[in-house]
């Protein structure tokens, strides 16, 4: 059995990379599975998982550390 090979991806951030790798259709599924979308009109979910992911990789002990 071969094994899938990436080629190398300049052009994107890593963090690009990494969401990209995170298939939409299991984010929308799991939205509307507990709405969580429900009553939000700017700040919606997949906004949060870029948010926290940045944190995550930036090794950020609080959220001033992302938003600054």
């Amino acid at each position: 059995m071969k094994l899938h090979r990436r080629s190398k991806n300049n052009k994107k951030p890593v963090i690009r990379q990494i969401l990209d790798l995170i298939p939409r259709s299991i984010l929308r599924n799991s939205i509307q599975k507990y709405q969580s979308d429900k009553g939000c009109h700017k700040y919606k979910t997949y906004d949060q998982l870029v948010a926290l992911s940045f944190g995550q990789l930036g090794k950020c002990y609080t959220l001033s550390d992302i938003s600054c």
